[in-house]
């Protein structure tokens, strides 16, 4: 059993060991130690990561009370170690992992929806909740939760077994008796909890939804926590001050700038496609196979195509547009079947294509203008 050093002081950064165990794996070597700081994964937070004797750790991982540290060199039994912990990467996640637990609480209080389920990402972090919630209560959610920072309430830990347990309302995922670590949030949350958390709300510094959306019957939100929701501040802001700069525009006015622009540039794309539509028409040349009725454009696109193909006159109708690596093809029928013109062009000219049978659009790899016209006067 490895003494957990993380659960006594969340704060500790460095701290002297000795090796009582090493050996081989895949990536390396697996160390355990007496006692250590590293955190495990566990609990929808990945492990810690830092060093051993300047030897980076790379994983660790608990599997029956004892703690393994993989590093790339060995170590020999009974040597003493000194142990480093990436320190801006644990305080990051001490920092999301008590808002998520703030969060949470806080959910679970104003409408009676438990957290089922949690994942941490190195910058954000998602809690899935067993119940549906709307806009305006996941404002005040997040309004409670920054609340809550302002106020800057102890977080406490405590290891509860039997009749003490039982007398203790608390969140917890898993049936637990004996031996659970209880991770509270003064006035606002009280969760079994392996990992290190932040002495005092007021360190989380800042909690931000970032979005919000329907999973599983439920809602899955999605946070922003402490250092890693100011990087995003910055970021958001950086590229605000670049689209005001892009739209001559003062920062309250940059929403109702991009909406106008939208709707000019949705105007003039339908204008563009009404001008492609008649320049296709306009360039079409027409020949008739047989009973089909083809005609023949450059560098058109699809809904240029369908244009064509509606003025075209006859049962049959096939409209191929020439492009870099082959041509599209459109196939309409007023009264017949597209369906077995479609597969032998595919067949012959390495095509790919369907549709119903008044109706189906493709491509040819292979563009072969008469040889096109000899298939389709056979047909």
């Amino acid at each position: 059993m490895t003494k957990r050093l993380f659960e006594e002081n969340a704060y500790i950064k460095e701290f002297t060991a000795t090796v009582t165990a090493c050996h081989p794996v895949k990536n390396g070597f697996e160390v355990v130690l007496d006692q250590t700081a590293f955190f495990p994964e566990g609990g929808g937070q990945a492990a810690d990561g830092g060093t051993l004797n300047g030897v980076a750790v790379t994983d660790v991982q608990i599997k029956e009370d004892v703690i393994y540290h993989t590093v790339a060199t060995p170590f020999s039994v009974g040597e003493q170690v000194t142990g480093a912990i990436d320190w801006q990467t644990r305080f990051a996640r001490m920092q999301s992992h008590t808002a998520e637990h703030l969060v949470s609480g806080i959910v679970y209080r104003q409408f009676g929806f438990s957290n089922m389920g949690f994942h941490m990402s190195e910058t954000t972090m998602t809690a899935d909740f067993a119940g549906v919630l709307t806009p305006q209560q996941i404002k005040e959610v997040e309004r409670l939760a920054n609340q809550a920072i302002y106020e800057n309430v102890p977080v406490t830990v405590e290891v509860l077994s039997g009749d003490d347990l039982k007398a203790k309302e608390y969140r917890s995922k898993l049936d637990l008796d004996t031996d659970v670590r209880l991770v509270t949030i003064e006035g606002y949350d009280c969760c079994a909890c392996c990992a290190p958390h932040v002495a005092k709300s007021g360190e989380i510094g800042l909690v931000k939804v970032l979005d919000y959306y329907p999973n599983k019957g439920g809602t899955r939100v999605e946070l922003a926590a402490g250092i890693n929701a100011f990087a995003d501040y910055v970021a958001l802001h950086d590229q605000n001050k670049e689209m005001m700069g892009l739209l001559s525009a003062k920062r309250e006015r940059v929403p109702e700038t991009v909406e106008r622009l939208a709707e000019t540039l949705k105007s003039t794309q339908a204008e563009l496609r009404l001008l492609q539509q008649k320049l296709a028409l306009s360039s079409m040349e027409q020949v008739q196979a047989g009973s089909v009725t083809c005609g023949f454009v450059k560098g058109a696109a699809y809904d240029s195509m369908q244009t064509c193909v509606n003025q075209m006159s006859g049962d049959v109708r096939l409209v191929f547009s020439l492009v870099e690596d082959g041509a599209l093809y459109v196939a309409a029928a007023r009264q017949g079947d597209v369906r077995p013109v479609i597969k032998a062009l595919n067949t012959a000219f390495d095509g790919r294509g369907g549709g119903k049978p008044n109706y189906g659009q493709g491509k040819l790899s292979v563009f072969d203008k008469q040889g096109i016209l000899n298939l389709l006067s056979a047909q």
